[in-house]
């Protein structure tokens, strides 16, 4: 292992808590651009019950590495407090912020290398996947967390001037 690196199973553990009362809101769906999106998924008939909650902080991703071109289905949820997903995702977090910053983690993972290393490690015949203990396996830095602080913040300006410059074009276009 690289000076510096660390196991990230060190650092998360599965969350699996199911949607006993049956809640059809937030049906969430993972994509391949790292973001949850609302879910088109046909759900007449669906038995909500089995379907698993994934709270605010918490990552979700879809172990089936097959049919997603180069890339894994990851996301972290954000946008809402909590939300439905698949039985067959698996939903995760991290087990103390203050060793490890699910926004430094999901920077982590955004990374093109990190999705060849997630089609590299994945394994099957007709299905592809990169299992949990693989997840568990997966070698990343972590630095100190004023440090992932200042590298969040960082890229969070960054996006931010991003799409501010966007909407300005978009104006202009008008």
């Amino acid at each position: 292992m690289k000076e510096g690196y660390r196991f990230l199973g060190e650092y998360i553990r599965q969350v699996d808590i199911r949607n006993k009362e049956g809640k059809k809101e937030n049906l969430l769906g993972v994509s391949v651009q790292k973001q949850f999106i609302q879910s088109i998924a046909n759900t007449v008939g669906t038995d909500f019950t089995k379907y698993k909650i994934v709270k605010k902080g918490q990552f979700t991703y879809i172990p089936d590495t097959s049919r997603r071109g180069d890339k894994i289905a990851i996301a972290l949820l954000e946008d809402y407090e909590e939300g439905l997903v698949s039985n067959v995702y698996t939903v995760f977090e991290v087990i103390d912020t203050e060793k490890l910053l699910p926004e430094y983690l999901m920077l982590w993972f955004s990374r093109p290398e990190f999705d060849r290393y997630a089609r590299f490690k994945s394994h099957g015949s007709v299905r592809e996947v990169m299992d949990w203990e693989e997840m568990c396996k997966v070698e990343l830095p972590v630095p100190d967390i004023e440090k992932q602080r200042k590298i969040v913040k960082a890229y969070k300006t960054i996006t931010d001037r991003i799409a501010l410059k966007q909407k300005i074009n978009d104006n202009l276009a008008a």
